[in-house]
């Protein structure tokens, strides 16, 4: 049995204030509020899952998603 050496690019998984906090740093005047990204969360446009009473999103995603539209 012959194991394929395969490199998979580790998913960013943020927090909500730990992805607004890295937005902000990019764009301090950015529109995009906590409020915003958990309705993005809400409507499953983004990747996430929920670890007690956090949300845990995939941070490559929200990008996409923010650049999309």
């Amino acid at each position: 049995m012959e194991i394929k050496n395969t490199t998979n690019k580790l998913a960013r998984m943020r927090t909500i204030n730990e992805a607004l906090s890295l937005i902000k740093k990019q764009d301090p005047e950015t529109a995009v509020t906590y409020n915003f990204i958990r309705k993005l969360l809400d409507g499953d446009k983004v990747r996430h899952f929920r670890s007690g009473s956090r949300y845990i999103l995939n941070f490559d995603d929200l990008l996409y998603e923010l650049n999309m539209n």
